[in-house]
């Protein structure tokens, strides 16, 4: 595969990674209830690692 087709799929994805990153950083240090919280995060957690899987399948699938 060209240069082209790994940036076109895996920039989303690094893009999603860092956000996901940025909304557990604000779900943890959040004033929300402790419940609230630790389901939020859990929740966001859980996208980030779907995430971060996916980002390094695709890289795998250009070597």
């Amino acid at each position: 595969m060209s240069e082209t087709a790994r940036t076109s799929r895996t920039v989303p994805i690094a893009a999603l990674v860092m956000v996901l990153c940025g909304a557990e950083v604000a779900v943890v240090g959040s004033d929300m209830g402790d419940a609230a919280r630790y389901g939020l995060g859990a929740v966001v957690l859980a996208a980030l690692l779907a995430a971060v899987f996916q980002l390094g399948r695709t890289l795998r699938s250009f070597r």
